[in-house]
């Protein structure tokens, strides 16, 4: 029974849910990151301090956003408000939490490098069906949260999440025509 922690399995989520609303792919990664981090931070009462980062590229990317002042926004995902900002190149920096920043880059060091060989992409392509078939304008609401606390718990496995339960939780509740 391969699982996986919860904090990657609702950075994914979230990435796809983001793309679904129509983010392009760079901001969904960084989207997903910063929503995973924000929920990480509402679950612990004390924070962590920030860990070494081992991925060269992750830890370039931080050093890069960190480098830069940043004007810290809002924006709206989910009825969530993700702190963030944009580099001189117009990209999206996730802020959530003040710490380490949250880019593409450390989305595949702290969400993609934790799945288990081959289960990224399959519980990636279940979430996509599964979301396909919500309206951007339906799932840009509390469903993103409340559909992922409701497969967390429906796929538990102690404090993990058992993965095939996951990608058969999605498939069951995936409209037969969304599929294909």
């Amino acid at each position: 029974m391969p699982s996986l922690n919860r904090f990657p399995l609702l950075g994914l989520w979230a990435r796809e849910a983001a793309l679904r609303i129509g983010f392009p792919e760079h901001e969904a990664d960084t989207i997903g990151h910063a929503y995973a981090v924000l929920y990480a931070i509402r679950a612990n009462s004390t924070p962590r301090p920030a860990a070494k980062i081992k991925d060269p590229d992750a830890a370039r990317a931080v050093a890069e956003a960190n480098a830069e002042p940043a004007d810290v926004e809002l924006l709206d995902f989910g009825d969530d408000q993700l702190q963030v900002s944009r580099n001189a190149r117009g990209q999206l920096i996730g802020r959530v939490g003040n710490a380490t920043p949250q880019t593409p880059e450390t989305y595949r060091y702290k969400v993609v490098s934790k799945f288990p060989a081959g289960l990224y992409d399959r519980v990636r392509d279940a979430f996509r069906a599964y979301l396909a078939q919500l309206t951007p304008q339906k799932l840009n609401t509390r469903v993103i949260y409340n559909t992922y606390d409701n497969w967390k718990k429906s796929c538990a496995a102690g404090r993990m999440v058992d993965l095939e339960r996951l990608i058969a939780w999605c498939q069951e509740r995936t409209n037969p025509a969304a599929k294909s």
